[in-house]
């Protein structure tokens, strides 16, 4: 079974997705956990977009090139910025046709950006922020969400939340005014391998915004909706996640 590599959104910490992932494993696929630095960083001055996709795609080469894995993305929220970047290059009918071991086999998007080369993410929206962002916060050039359960899960039983705040951390601001790299959802060698899940009660990525940039692609994608807020499906609609992730691995190895 080909291995799901899972990369987190801004912010959101390995702890809050665990139970999805220990979810994804029970359903027979293998998990790596793909981190990277702009969460929590060392030194939010150089924790760009570029720098979080170059860690991403260390690891994905050590899975593709080195261990010959079938691989297939999903990406929460702004993951899907530096995870898109990440895989150029590395589609499976492309190495396929190089004669080469492994490969991406397809991307999953779920509540995530989509965001043309060039772009950033305060770009897309404008050139700014929206305002539930708290800039220079705890320190300067970080950033928390004002309300992480309101903006994050509002639709979840508070009893389920009660740590959520310790599963948050500061993000770079860099990573959000930073241009994105180039995207491999552009790359002809990924039709009919994008996937995008959307959450239709989400206040962070609305519906709207979610749909609006899978049109601006011009690409054609594999739409799954599920009725939650922006984290809930990693909290307690995980069956139902885990259900249409694999939907859509289904369909890309048709």
């Amino acid at each position: 079974m080909a291995t799901l590599v899972f990369i987190p959104g801004a912010w959101i910490t390995h702890e809050l997705y665990q139970p999805f992932l220990n979810a994804c494993s029970e359903a027979g696929y293998p998990v790596h956990y793909a981190d990277y630095p702009s969460i929590d960083p060392a030194d939010p001055t150089v924790a760009d977009c570029k720098t979080d996709t170059d860690v991403i795609r260390n690891q994905l080469h050590k899975l593709v090139e080195e261990e010959g894995k079938d691989i297939f993305l999903m990406m929460h929220s702004y993951a899907g910025m530096p995870g898109a970047a990440a895989a150029l290059g590395l589609a499976k009918s492309q190495r396929v046709q190089q004669g080469k071991r492994g490969g991406v086999i397809g991307m999953v998007f779920i509540a995530a950006f989509l965001v043309p080369e060039g772009v950033s993410c305060a770009g897309l929206q404008g050139g700014n922020l929206p305002p539930w962002i708290l800039l220079d916060k705890p320190t300067a050039d970080l950033n928390v969400p004002a309300d992480a359960v309101a903006n994050f899960a509002g639709d979840v039983d508070p009893a389920l939340l009660k740590d959520l705040n310790e599963k948050v951390k500061p993000h770079a601001t860099l990573a959000f005014t930073s241009p994105q790299p180039a995207p491999a959802w552009a790359e002809q060698e990924f039709q009919g391998s994008l996937a995008f899940i959307v959450t239709t009660g989400d206040l962070a990525v609305p519906k709207e915004a979610q749909y609006g940039m899978m049109a601006a692609t011009q690409q054609q994608w594999i739409v799954k909706e599920i009725d939650s807020s922006h984290c809930a499906p990693f909290i307690d609609r995980i069956g139902e996640t885990v259900r249409l992730m694999d939907e859509c691995v289904k369909e890309f190895q048709r």
